[in-house]
């Protein structure tokens, strides 16, 4: 007998236990990439503060031994001498950084920090003090409009990118929270985690770093400059490369870590709750399976009817899930992300095909039973002769 046994047949009249099989698997899906989802919001958040706002603006920290210090003036303070020596090396070494492909402009800068706390963990941005046409040049570099408030026109004011005031509960007229001398005056929109200020010329800088605008295009900012000539074998350089580090170092590493057990653990709860369910899936079904067999359908057309059957649940719970988990992921980045100025996104093509991966898994599992009832089919002339 060629002809096939409908699938829906039992689907239609065992609409609990379907519907029990369709509703553990698609719990699987949700709570595997919704939790990988918020766990990926710190990575996303950390990547856009560490690579993403370094593609057009960096930084270097000159090293003692990159600099000449004048040891013979007792007169002024050490302070003053580390700053003069750091405009020295400046001074030297800026039109050859002008020259560099990508570099637009470079100037020395005071900067202040904030940081950027996410779901797990938090990390710190730079904020650069300069002088009002630096500001200037610095805010149209980075695409920052202002929106509320007004830029900054004192020695240490400061405006802050919208995330970032979101992030910290910050307001206008607020101070930072790292600086309690630092006024915020305003809010600017921006597509980075980004502030400025004004620095105090008259006073010596805390915290001086070179900074250095460029085009998005330097990734590795000391090799770049080392195309001029121009080598600084001891200073610290804060650009695409040393975020992509740190982004994977100290932040991915320890994520995907968590992310692995959170994984493994669902895993083996849903993979357990499936093998229950496809015990009572198949449960009381060999007498059905007996009386196809008893009508002339082979084992093999049985066989297929019933993979027929689950490869229907498994792609209802896909769908059902599919939907589930986009809607949570929507409200959770409307309700709690977005609010905190915290970054994510929707699609991890890892942990989608992590799961997709298993429910191939899931599958093959599921027809262990079902190849073991399939071989104990009897017609009903052999039953009745086993009686």
């Amino acid at each position: 007998m060629s002809q096939k046994i409908p699938a829906f047949y039992y689907i239609k009249n065992n609409k609990r236990r379907v519907a029990v099989l369709v509703t553990s698997l698609a719990m699987f899906f949700v709570i595997t990439y919704t939790s990988m989802f918020l766990l990926s919001v710190s990575s996303e958040t950390f990547r856009s503060v560490l690579i993403e706002t370094s593609s057009y603006i960096q930084y270097i920290t000159f090293g003692g031994e990159d600099l000449e210090f004048d040891n013979t003036d007792t007169k002024t303070s050490p302070e003053d001498i580390y700053m003069e020596a750091v405009y020295k090396k400046y001074n030297e070494i800026k039109s050859g950084l002008k020259k560099c492909s990508g570099i637009k402009d470079a100037f020395i800068v005071q900067t202040e920090y904030s940081y950027i706390t996410s779901l797990i963990g938090n990390y710190y941005t730079e904020i650069p003090m300069l002088n009002k046409e630096q500001m200037e040049e610095v805010l149209k570099h980075m695409g920052a409009t202002l929106s509320e408030g007004r830029l900054p026109d004192k020695a240490g004011e400061v405006v802050l990118d919208r995330k970032i005031m979101k992030n910290y509960g910050h307001k206008t007229g607020d101070v930072l929270s790292q600086n309690k001398n630092v006024k915020i005056t305003g809010v600017i929109d921006c597509d980075y985690y980004f502030g400025c200020g004004l620095a105090d010329g008259n006073k010596t800088f805390l915290n001086p770093m070179l900074c250095v605008l460029s085009d998005g295009t330097v990734k590795d900012l000391e090799s770049t400059i080392k195309k001029q000539g121009i080598s600084l074998k001891h200073s610290r350089f804060i650009d695409v490369k040393e975020g992509e580090k740190k982004l994977q170092t100290e932040i991915i590493s320890t994520i995907s870590s968590s992310t692995n057990i959170i994984f493994v653990g669902i895993l083996i709860i849903v993979g357990i709750l499936v093998v229950i369910v496809s015990i009572s899936y198949m449960r009381d079904r060999r007498s059905e399976w007996c009386l196809y067999a008893s009508t002339g359908y082979s084992r093999k057309t049985i066989y297929f009817s019933i993979l027929r059957e689950l490869l229907f649940t498994f792609i209802t719970a896909f769908i059902i899930a599919s939907a589930i988990t986009i809607t949570l992921m929507k409200v959770s980045d409307i309700m709690l992300i977005t609010g905190l100025g915290l970054r994510c996104i929707y699609f991890m093509p890892g942990p989608f095909i992590q799961i997709l991966c298993s429910y191939i898994a899931l599958f093959g599992i599921m027809q262990i039973p079902v190849r073991f009832e399939i071989n104990k089919i009897k017609t009903i002339d052999a039953i009745d002769d086993d009686m």
